[in-house]
């Protein structure tokens, strides 16, 4: 496990496994987002399949070291990252989302956004973006901002919603600006 001291210089630990950014920021993620979530992620079949997508997705792709969920909620994703063996911080803005994760026992929580905890560059290996893509504005500069981050030849692993067409009012609920083909995703990464 990464010491998160050594690679940050905006977030002082406030207990054991628990970091604070000096910094918070908005996001376009809804107030009570974790909350529902939290209330049917551990029953719903669409998390649970989610989180076997994933976690093929980074065993055939190894991390090379620890796993930095970004955005990661209620660390659903986190959990079952870490219970399968694969060292994971996750970082979460969101003080529900923090609370939640704590209850589910994830060991490394950073409450910040991944701006502002303050990264030193090129010192993560290896970041994971589950629906989270869609959130920011911005999409291809912080793509770009995370290019900064990784290590030399590390690893990025995404999921976001698809297909523009599919837009609804639960897209505009949840605070989206974009939904992606594997065209336009790709776009983003270069």
């Amino acid at each position: 496990m990464l010491a998160i001291e050594d690679i940050t210089n905006n977030v002082i630990r406030v207990e054991d496994g628990l970091w604070v950014s000096r910094t918070q920021s908005w996001v376009s993620y809804p107030q009570d987002g974790n909350v529902a979530c939290y209330a049917v992620e551990d029953n719903s079949f669409w998390f649970k399949h989610r989180n076997r997508c994933i976690l093929e997705l980074v065993r055939a792709y190894p991390p090379g070291g620890t796993v930095f969920d970004v955005g990661g909620g209620n660390g659903f994703v986190s959990q079952a990252l870490n219970k399968a063996g694969i060292d994971t911080v996750l970082v979460e803005p969101g003080a529900t989302g923090v609370a939640h994760a704590k209850a589910r026992g994830i060991p490394v929580i950073i409450h910040s956004t991944l701006e502002g905890a303050g990264f030193k560059p090129h010192s993560i290996p290896a970041i994971g973006l589950f629906d989270v893509l869609e959130h920011i504005q911005d999409d291809t500069g912080f793509l770009a901002t995370l290019r900064d981050h990784l290590i030399p030849n590390g690893r990025l692993y995404i999921t976001v919603p698809a297909y523009r067409r599919l837009w609804s009012v639960a897209d505009d609920d949840a605070g989206h600006y974009h939904r992606y083909t594997l065209k336009s995703g790709v776009d983003c990464l270069v």
